[in-house]
């Protein structure tokens, strides 16, 4: 049975900050794994200037938030993007992917984005003598339907491209919100090397991942990371989107009021000693609500699969796409089945 990984934040990524006037669209063919050297660490969160040229680093203080009411299905994503379509803006900058931070280490406990992102979709890891770096473990790559064993197999991909954000928007950010965008954990997924060079800065026109059980959660990703971030959308491909997310079946995606989001995880989890996690035996404060049978309700991301006894397996989750625990991989409202 293919191993369940857990699901990328999507869910707690829908939340529509406003309508942008932004650009999309240019395909590059440079890969996304480059980066520059570490920025400093950014001084607080930000959300994309208004600005058109120049725009004030001392008014992007606060990260984009939440929207009001439910997401819904693809009905409601596809109406969410509509306010975002317009063709490239032909004043935006030439692309530089220095423009934006490598890898950063925001919390300070020595694991970089790159090395979070491997713990959080691992079905079970292990880390380096340091303790820094992910040294092993078992990753399920939807786009491409393969199970991995080795980390440098995998390059962690932005979803939305940093390109395209660039060329949506982001060119009129200041430099801690483009090293925010660049560490994101939503919009970042583990996957094949060799898928994620294919891939390159192409949006939903013109990439749709090998694996057909992978594209759905997609193009879900890559719309509710363009909400999120208030970036444009290209007229194709908004078609694309809209046209794959109507023959996807993700359910109701679940509710995105700020009370609802403000469970996001804003840490990652603690490195492993060994690739087996620890075992859960009892719930610190009651039930999860999004969960049937009954699972520990921890804060953010804190239980994975490895850490259920068998008796609470297989996980139903009662909302399909409302997973904070990311249990459910493929959002078909069953985890933890292997």
């Amino acid at each position: 049975m293919v191993p369940q990984r857990p699901i990328v934040r999507i869910v707690l990524l829908l939340a529509v900050v406003g309508m942008a006037s932004g650009v999309a669209g240019t395909v590059f063919t440079r890969g996304e794994t480059a980066a520059r050297d570490p920025a400093p660490q950014p001084a607080g969160a930000g959300a994309p200037a208004a600005a058109p040229d120049t725009p004030d680093p001392a008014e992007i203080t606060a990260p984009p938030e939440p929207g009001d009411g439910n997401a819904g299905g693809p009905a409601q994503l596809i109406e969410r993007l509509r306010p975002l379509v317009t063709e490239p803006d032909p004043n935006a900058p030439e692309y530089d992917r220095d423009h934006f931070a490598g890898w950063l280490d925001s919390d300070g406990d020595c694991v970089n984005t790159r090395h979070e992102i491997l713990q959080a979709e691992a079905v079970e890891y292990s880390m380096n003598a340091e303790g820094c770096a992910v040294a092993a473990g078992e990753w399920f790559d939807p786009y491409t339907n393969r199970t991995f064993s080795n980390p440098r197999d995998l390059d962690v991909d932005h979803v939305v491209a940093l390109a395209d954000a660039w060329v949506s928007g982001a060119w009129r950010w200041a430099d801690e919100v483009l090293d925010r965008f660049s560490n994101d954990p939503g919009n970042l997924n583990a996957i094949a090397a060799g898928e994620n060079r294919s891939k390159s800065a192409r949006g939903p026109a013109t990439y749709r991942p090998t694996a057909a059980a992978g594209r759905c959660g997609y193009l879900v990703q890559y719309a509710t990371v363009k909400i999120r971030w208030d970036l444009s959308v290209t007229p194709q491909d908004f078609d694309a989107l809209a046209a794959g997310l109507r023959s996807c079946d993700v359910g109701a995606l679940g509710d995105t009021s700020p009370a609802a989001t403000a469970t996001r995880p804003s840490a990652p989890p603690p490195p492993a000693t060994t690739v087996a996690p620890a075992t859960t035996t009892a719930p610190a404060a009651g039930c999860h609500p999004a969960y049937e049978p009954c699972l520990p309700h921890l804060p953010g991301d804190a239980v994975n699969c490895g850490d259920l006894r068998p008796d609470q397996k297989p996980v139903t989750v009662i909302v399909i796409g409302e997973d904070p625990y990311r249990l459910d991989r493929d959002r078909n409202g069953t985890g933890c089945t292997s």
